[in-house]
């Protein structure tokens, strides 16, 4: 029985990476693909590609066509953040973002759908974050992004059932990457009316990152997944970000942005 192809986007770093590691390791066809190499040693096949440019994306599909019969499992890991005030925020960041984040996932799916299709039986697992959930300040635009992906993932669950193609969606809160080094910095504009909020709910959450979980423990929730003979639609990793989606279906909303507000506000 051939190994099952798993194409993982965004696995230069971070989730990505340690995912494509560690599904290499047990067994897995991995293919890999970012704008740039990994700095760290890897087996895992690779491909050099920026899923924002459709035409990269076409020449990785001819490749993938000449290498395999299908794809069985796509994982669309590939993300970035930026923070900072919405008033302060340029737009051309905000397109960025949304590029990277949500319209990547898109072009990526909808290009490579035909070889899933193939597999009989595919998957596909979108990355999201907790933060899809409960928006945090000076975090907007990366809330909405992951906002939009769970939208999606629930909308292309049923567009595909019929084809027995699985579509999930991971959520993730605070892990232990270089995520948030790589985090575009906050913008400021000449009123500096945010500036102390802002420095106070970075410092916050980058201490939460630093000491997240580690991302081992999301790979190997992925290998769960792919490995269940019925995926969750949305699902997390860790139980108290289990026991915050729980309280979120239970208390009041004022009461839970009113405790986001005293931690990040």
């Amino acid at each position: 029985m051939k190994n099952k192809v798993v194409l993982v986007s965004g696995a230069s770093s971070g989730i990505g990476f340690i995912t494509a590691s560690y599904l290499y390791e047990q067994g897995y066809e991995v293919v890999g693909i970012s704008r740039s190499y990994p700095k760290k040693e890897y087996a895992f096949k690779y491909q050099l590609c920026d899923i924002t440019d459709e035409s990269q994306i076409d020449l990785l599909k001819k490749w993938l066509e000449q290498e395999y019969e299908s794809i069985d499992i796509l994982i669309n890991s590939a993300g970035m953040g930026i923070s900072g005030a919405i008033e302060n925020t340029p737009f051309d960041q905000v397109k960025k973002i949304y590029d990277v984040n949500v319209f990547g996932h898109y072009l990526m799916t909808k290009s490579l759908l035909s070889l899933i299709r193939k597999s009989k039986g595919g998957r596909i697992i979108n990355i999201s974050s907790i933060a899809s959930d409960i928006a945090l300040p000076f975090q907007a635009f990366y809330s909405m992004t992951k906002a939009s992906i769970d939208a999606f993932t629930k909308a292309l669950y049923l567009e595909l059932k019929p084809f027995k193609i699985q579509v999930a969606c991971l959520m993730p809160g605070d892990i232990k990457t270089d995520f948030t080094q790589n985090r575009t910095k906050p913008y400021q504009n000449e009123n500096h009316l945010y500036d102390e909020r802002i420095k106070n709910s970075l410092m916050r959450m980058e201490k939460d990152e630093e000491n997240g979980m580690d991302p081992i423990r999301i790979a190997k929730k992925i290998y769960k997944m792919i490995n269940q003979r019925k995926m969750p639609i949305r699902t997390t990793v860790g139980l108290s970000y289990k026991t915050i989606r729980v309280l979120q279906r239970i208390l009041p909303e004022k009461f839970i942005y009113f405790i986001v507000k005293k931690l990040y506000g």
